[in-house]
């Protein structure tokens, strides 16, 4: 064990001193060649045991939400605050927060975990909380089809201990019934009571829209976005259970501020959301949710969470050259379309993009997902796109069938260039609006870290 963490410590410190990365996956990889238990062992010494955070969309910002909670509870999480969420990454996480004797430097563990890596992170993990966020149609050639990705997930659950406490998100039909095939006790869920800002219809790319009991196609009387939502089965009277943890009221207050009125069997509280969109009043409930359980109060909750900054990549406001660039990670059509409403009711007309396309194996190899995406609801409201990305022709393509003209798009192939001439377009004081795969928001920010724009993240999580 001194040998493993010794070895991850050693290849972290090189990575980020020779600028080759920031090490938060491949020394956790050294650490298990050298202790294949390095994992179970190393969060087996953590005081307050591990806490698991899973779900295609939001987990990293839920995860860092629920950090700074703990924090300002007086816990010290090990957390792996990078996004580094398969065994390698949490591992990393582990060894780099640990003494040569594989003891942590934390108390808590907190980790987002790969929903396909979940079954094989609970059994080392042995998480007390899991929490899962949402399943959306996402890199369907390492994932499958949800229904199987749910299938394991749900039979990973199954193998935790009865007293394992499971958090659910009750606004997604496939989510809310992830706790029934096993015997756990304790099974709690959030979700979104207010109707203010739903609408009627579900989007044409919705993914989990058929009842899990009957398989007939569900009844919504309100969705918030992609198949969140309200939703009962007329056929076998199955639906979407009763929230333990409710969002009552929400006012949201431009692209800055959400004020959550919540409810929960351990009173109400206030919440304040400092980013944008619905899909981040989930994240900031989960979190909150995730807390209460814990035994957390109520003002340890609410300072937490409205001392939030954001996670890098994700509704992350960086200054640049006089101007705004909002950089937020768009990765699949559910998650892309929620940034497009947000952006296009909020950002208001004349809007100038980068979008920034990848097909790395994070990312998904298969780009056809770019075509479920409702671009033609920001290509009205879009004066000058940059495409860019390693599939940049793809994407100046769809923003052509999109409607938008094809002298308003520019291809760019290259990450720097194409920020510049993003940066060039968009005059002083006004914001330029950066949509990115994951591979492609990672190399993006590598791009605005060298120009002075942002620090490492490893360096940011020192300083807060």
């Amino acid at each position: 064990m001194a040998a493993a963490v010794a070895a991850c410590r050693l290849v972290t410190a090189l990575s980020r001193g020779l600028g080759t990365g920031a090490g938060s996956n491949f020394p956790g990889r050294v650490s298990l060649r050298i202790e294949p238990r390095a994992t179970r062992l190393l969060a087996g010494g953590l005081e307050h045991g591990c806490i698991v955070v899973s779900g295609t969309n939001g987990k990293t910002t839920t995860a860092n939400m629920l950090a700074g909670i703990l924090r300002q509870a007086g816990f010290a999480p090990v957390h792996n605050r990078a996004g580094a969420n398969l065994i390698s990454g949490i591992t990393a996480a582990l060894a780099q927060s640990s003494n040569l004797r594989g003891r942590p430097a934390g108390d808590i563990g907190l980790f987002e975990v790969d929903e396909a890596t979940l079954p094989k992170a609970l059994e080392r993990l042995h998480p007390h909380l899991i929490i899962i966020t949402n399943l959306f149609r996402d890199q369907l050639d390492r994932y499958g089809e949800l229904e199987s990705l749910g299938r394991k997930m749900s039979a990973g659950i199954a193998r935790m201990s009865p007293d394992t406490e499971l958090l659910l998100n009750a606004d997604d039909p496939l989510v809310a019934t992830l706790g029934e095939a096993g015997g756990l006790e304790k099974i709690y869920f959030y979700g979104i009571e207010y109707e203010g800002y739903g609408t009627m219809a579900l989007e044409h790319a919705s993914d989990s829209t058929h009842c899990r009991v009957c398989g007939a196609l569900l009844d919504y009387s309100v969705v918030y976005f992609g198949h969140m939502g309200k939703y009962t089965c007329a056929n076998c009277g199955a639906g979407r259970p009763i929230p333990d943890f409710a969002a009552t009221r929400l006012e949201i207050e431009g692209m800055d501020r959400t004020e959550v009125a919540m409810q929960s069997p351990f009173g109400s509280l206030k919440l304040e959301v400092k980013i944008p969109g619905l899909y981040n009043v989930h994240n900031a409930l989960a979190a909150a949710s995730g807390a209460l359980l814990l035994g957390i109060e109520a003002e340890a909750i609410h300072t937490g969470l409205a001392g939030y900054a954001t996670a890098f990549g994700r509704a992350e406001r960086i200054q640049a050259e006089g101007r705004e660039i909002f950089l937020v990670l768009s990765k699949n059509p559910a998650g892309f379309n929620e940034v497009i409403r947000t952006i296009g009711s909020q950002g208001g007309d004349g809007l100038r993009l980068v979008i920034a396309l990848n097909d790395l194996i994070a990312d998904g190899r298969d780009v056809s997902w770019i075509w479920d995406v409702d671009f033609e609801d920001l290509a009205v409201r879009a004066d000058r796109v940059v495409a860019t990305g390693l599939r940049a022709p793809d994407m100046a393509l769809r923003m052509k069938y999109a409607g938008m003209p094809a002298d308003r798009i520019e291809l760019e192939r290259d990450l720097e260039r194409a920020l510049a001439r993003g940066i060039a377009m968009t005059p002083t004081g006004e914001t330029l609006f950066a949509l990115t795969t994951y591979t492609a928001t990672l190399a993006l920010r590598r791009v605005m870290q060298r120009k002075g724009y942002v620090s490492h993240f490893w360096k940011e999580k020192a300083d807060a």
